[in-house]
């Protein structure tokens, strides 16, 4: 399995676990849709350290992005978002550089599947709004 299919397959489990859950789903979907151009222009320090400071959404979000990236290391432990965080603060620049791209990366594939499989508060009010307009047809 290559690094990219891994990353997928976990990234997949993470956004799923998120389908439903009334209180986050549109919030998490809003990170992961914005994280990979958040990285791009803000840089990985920057980026990590604004997303953990919004709320324990940005704190799980970043655990859940760290979790996906370590999965892939050589050995295969999870990292948190804190660890993530302090890793790229302290990391020669090849370091953070490989760093960055590869949370890009890792970042797209959460931006991919939450595209595909949640839902943001607007789709969730029209549904609601269709279910109520058809029961009262009835």
């Amino acid at each position: 399995m290559t690094r990219q299919q891994k990353w997928a397959h976990e990234a997949l489990k993470r956004v799923q676990k998120h389908q439903g859950a009334e209180a986050s789903e549109s919030k998490y979907r809003t990170l992961c849709l914005k994280m990979p151009s958040l990285l791009k222009q803000s840089g990985l320090v920057q980026s990590l350290a604004f997303i953990r400071a919004r709320d324990e959404i940005g704190k799980t979000f970043c655990d859940e992005l760290a979790e996906v990236y370590g999965a892939s290391l050589a050995d295969g432990k999870g990292r948190t978002g804190e660890e993530l965080q302090q890793q790229a603060q302290t990391a020669q620049l090849s370091a953070y550089l490989i760093l960055s791209r590869d949370l890009i990366e890792v970042s797209v594939w959460f931006r991919r599947f939450a595209q595909s499989e949640l839902k943001d508060a607007s789709e969730k009010s029209v549904e609601d709004q269709g279910a109520t307009h058809a029961g009262a047809q009835s």
